[in-house]
């Protein structure tokens, strides 16, 4: 994690966004529906484990009492600055309060994949997509692997993931 945090360092987290980001899902998810729609959660998630994966989102995942814990500390609001620049980009900034009192912030980030940073031709080129819609394709085969397919969706080439780290 930035600026040397372990999660038992930190106090709370507080995270400014659009209107439809603050308004996601707040809980603890009890169904995959509600994890993938909330923001608390994916942060809470990704403080935790760096990563955001279907292990995280369903089943034990959504018992997961490190992340309950986490999620309490996590508070979600709307700025009006990232509200006014919604939909055209998906903004949000990020302070966070540690238990020896620091507050390690961020500018304003943006959701990458998005129309202000689109992924590369490295992360989902053409020969990348066709890869992962062959590899979902083929899912129905009996000789078929998962992990054929989530090598592809969580190791993307240059270290770059579908996801915010």
């Amino acid at each position: 994690m930035q600026h040397g945090l372990r999660p038992d360092d930190i106090r709370k987290v507080h995270v400014d966004s659009f209107h439809y980001a603050a308004t996601l899902f707040a809980g603890m998810p009890d169904t995959t529906s509600k994890a993938q729609y909330s923001l608390a959660f994916a942060v809470a998630t990704m403080i935790l484990y760096g990563r955001i994966g279907v292990e995280h989102s369903s089943g034990a995942g959504l018992r997961d009492a490190a992340v309950a814990d986490m999620l309490k500390r996590v508070q979600v609001s709307e700025a009006a600055k990232h509200s006014d620049r919604f939909p055209q980009g998906r903004w949000a900034d990020v302070q966070i309060e540690t238990v020896d009192g620091r507050l390690p912030d961020s500018d304003d980030v943006h959701a990458p994949g998005g129309p202000e940073a689109p992924f590369g031709e490295a992360v989902l080129g053409e020969e990348r997509a066709a890869a992962i819609r062959d590899a979902i394709l083929g899912l129905t085969d009996t000789e078929s692997r998962f992990s054929d397919l989530s090598a592809l969706l969580y190791d993307p080439p240059g270290g770059q993931g579908s996801h915010v780290a």
